[in-house]
């Protein structure tokens, strides 16, 4: 693993689904750092942004209904973007799986939550451990239906959902829109909270100046002024271990480790056992933390 060319994984980057409340046949797709901006954008709250769709007679407020995310860069998030916005010719999805078979075909919801289940299956998509969280307990039941009886080898995790606590309708549209807000802003933030706490917990330990390696056991020393001695490095996320190895030796052992399970080796790993605890951690989650602390020391 290149140290030199690893990039900081965005905090949060999704893909997201839009529904009008007042037109529910209408739906939209996007992607954006944040959901928050965005969906204040669309909704015309904020001037300057949103679609051109999205502002279209008759379809404003909209609702948020749920994310994908996970994604470890603004890339892969956009990639997602336009597969599910083309879901009837995309190569992510096989031919004789396709659920969208022409360009004005799948406008359902079902289309639009089976088409994200065909995507977060591909093999591509499937080492990224996307997520989805739901803003709408209505829209979760429908993908739990999964209508189309697509295997996704359980290749997304779903976030706790909660729904705005009116019926959406015409006579409360403004109202019910400013309750989906409050539930991504609330998720939104939760996100970021984690995040941090996580990461100052990692902060401290790196005070402690020199660390061996659980792997290699060569030491590293983010209190040093050499950026030689601050590699990246990764932590196991599990509380009640203490394992911290180099960003690059763990890679190498979870890719040993894969090779022997599989009998393939892959470029990047899905996740892992830490060595010490022996609980899963995903690979994702160690470089996203990783690329956090690097640039928290301007190494």
């Amino acid at each position: 693993m290149d140290q030199q060319v690893l990039k900081p994984v965005p905090i949060f980057y999704c893909c997201y689904l839009l529904q009008s409340i007042c037109k529910r046949q209408s739906f939209y797709i996007g992607s954006t750092p944040n959901p928050v901006r965005r969906l204040r954008q669309h909704n015309g709250i904020l001037i300057r942004g949103g679609a051109y769709r999205t502002k279209r007679e008759g379809t404003r407020p909209w609702e948020m209904i749920m994310v994908v995310y996970g994604f470890p860069s603004k890339i892969a998030a956009l990639q997602f973007e336009h597969a599910w916005q083309h879901g009837y010719s995309t190569h992510y999805i096989a031919d004789d799986e396709r659920i969208m078979k022409k360009k004005n075909g799948g406008r359902t919801i079902h289309h639009k939550l089976g088409t994200a289940r065909l995507l977060a299956k591909n093999v591509y998509f499937q080492r990224m451990d996307i997520m989805v969280h739901f803003f709408n307990s209505d829209v979760e039941s429908i993908w739990m239906q999964n209508k189309f009886d697509i295997n996704d080898m359980g290749c997304v995790t779903i976030g706790n959902s909660k729904s705005p606590t009116i019926a959406p309708t015409v006579e409360n549209a403004i109202a019910y829109s400013e309750l989906n807000l409050k539930l991504v802003e609330e998720f939104l933030n939760g996100f970021a909270d984690r995040d941090m706490e996580v990461c100052q917990i990692f902060q401290e330990r790196l005070t402690f100046g020199e660390i061996p390696c659980g792997i290699c056991q060569v030491a590293f020393d983010y209190t040093s002024d050499d950026s030689q001695l601050k590699p990246f490095v990764a932590f196991c996320l599990h509380q009640d271990c203490s394992f911290v190895a180099h960003l690059g030796c763990l890679h190498r052992y979870f890719l040993d480790e894969e090779q022997l399970q599989e009998g393939v080796r892959h470029l990047i790993p899905k996740s892992g056992k830490c060595p010490d605890c022996s609980k899963i951690v995903k690979w994702t989650h160690l470089v996203k933390y990783s690329t956090m602390l690097k640039s928290c020391y301007g190494a």
